[in-house]
C-alpha cells in the first residue's frame, strides 16, 4: 500500500456513514470529492448548469455500459473505458474540491482539532454507497492498495429507521440484504477490508476510529477531534467546515442521531422476513432479533 492510496467507505443509508466519513475527513492527510461516488460521477439531472455539465460527462459511459452507478440497483461489470473514466474523473473531482478541503482542515486546526492541511498529495477518500458497493472489486481494480472500510448496522434498527423516513419494506430488505452479503463477499474474498459496526462506533468511537486509521495506514496522532455535519444547519449533509466543531464525548451525539427516527417497534412480521433473509449477515455482525415486537 502506498501512502496515496485511496480509501472508500462502503456504506449503506442511515447506517451512520456520515459519521464515520466525518472522522476520517478530519485526519490531515485525506482529501475528497464533494459527495459519494455515485453523486460526484453520476450527479441527479437537477437544472443547474454545472450539473448539467457532469450528466454530460456521464453520457457516454451510460450509453455503452448502463447505468452503472445507480446506488438504487446492483452495477454489472464494467469495461475497461468505464474503470479509466472512473479513475480520471474521481481524480479531477478531487483536485477541484481542494480549495474545500483546505478550508475544512483550517477550520478543525482553527477550534485545536487537526495539525492543519495534508502532508504531500493526500489520501483520496471516497463514500461508496447502498447498491454501488457492487463496484468495490472493480475499484481495487482500478486503484491497486486501496483500502475499504465496510459499516454494517443492526438490521433490525436500520429497517426501522428506513421504514419511518417511508421505506417501501420489500425495497428496504433487498437493499439490506445485498449490501450485507456483499460486504461478506468481499471479506471471504480477501479484500483489503475493515468492518465496523455502528454499534461499536457509538460506544467507543475513538478505538473504531483508530481501528480504521490503522488499516489505512494513517498516523493517529494526526488527528485530534473531528466536526460532525449538521443537517439541519447545512442541508444536503455537506455543511460549512465551521458550522459545527464537536470535542470530547461525540458518541452521545452519534447515539442521538441513530435513535432520531425510531417510532413504533417493527412489525413482527417484517422482523420475520428480516431473521429469514438476513440470516449469514445477523450471525457474522452479532446481531439478535428483538425481544418485544408492538
Amino acid at each position: 500500500m502506498s501512502d496515496t492510496a485511496p480509501i472508500f467507505l462502503l456504506g449503506l443509508q442511515r447506517g451512520g456513514s456520515d459519521q464515520l466519513h466525518d472522522a476520517l475527513r478530519a485526519h490531515r492527510d485525506t482529501v475528497w470529492p464533494e459527495g459519494a461516488l455515485h453523486e460526484v460521477l453520476r450527479p441527479a439531472p437537477v437544472p443547474r448548469a454545472e450539473t448539467l455539465q457532469a450528466l454530460s460527462g456521464y453520457l457516454p459511459t451510460l450509453l455503452r455500459s448502463g447505468d452503472i452507478l445507480n446506488p438504487q440497483r446492483a452495477p454489472g461489470p464494467l469495461r475497461p473505458r468505464d474503470r479509466a473514466w472512473i479513475a480520471r474523473e474521481l481524480a479531477r473531482a478531487t483536485d477541484r474540491n481542494l480549495p474545500e478541503v483546505r478550508r475544512y482542515k483550517r477550520a478543525l486546526a482553527a477550534r485545536g482539532m487537526g495539525p492543519g492541511l495534508p502532508s504531500g498529495r493526500g489520501r483520496m477518500l471516497v463514500k461508496v454507497m447502498n447498491y454501488n458497493i457492487g463496484l468495490a472489486t472493480e475499484l481495487d481494480r482500478i486503484y491497486p492498495g486501496a483500502r475499504f472500510v465496510g459499516l454494517v448496522r443492526d438490521p433490525y434498527d436500520i429497517c426501522e429507521s428506513m421504514l419511518a423516513r417511508g421505506g417501501d419494506p420489500a425495497e428496504i430488505l433487498a437493499l439490506y440484504r445485498y449490501f450485507g452479503e456483499t460486504l461478506l463477499r468481499l471479506e471471504q474474498r480477501g479484500l483489503p477490508l475493515k468492518l465496523v459496526r455502528h454499534e461499536d462506533m457509538v460506544s467507543d468511537l475513538a478505538r473504531a476510529v483508530d481501528e480504521v486509521f490503522d488499516l489505512c495506514g494513517l498516523d493517529t496522532r494526526a488527528a485530534r477531534g473531528l466536526s460532525l455535519n449538521d443537517r439541519e444547519r447545512g442541508g444536503a449533509g455537506h455543511p460549512p467546515a465551521d458550522a459545527v466543531g464537536v470535542q470530547g464525548r461525540v458518541e452521545g451525539l452519534l447515539r442521538e442521531d441513530a435513535g432520531k427516527t425510531a417510532p413504533a417497534r417493527l412489525a413482527p412480521e417484517m422482523a420475520g422476513m428480516i431473521q429469514l433473509n438476513c440470516a449469514a449477515i445477523i450471525e457474522r455482525f452479532g446481531y439478535l432479533a428483538p425481544t418485544a415486537m408492538g
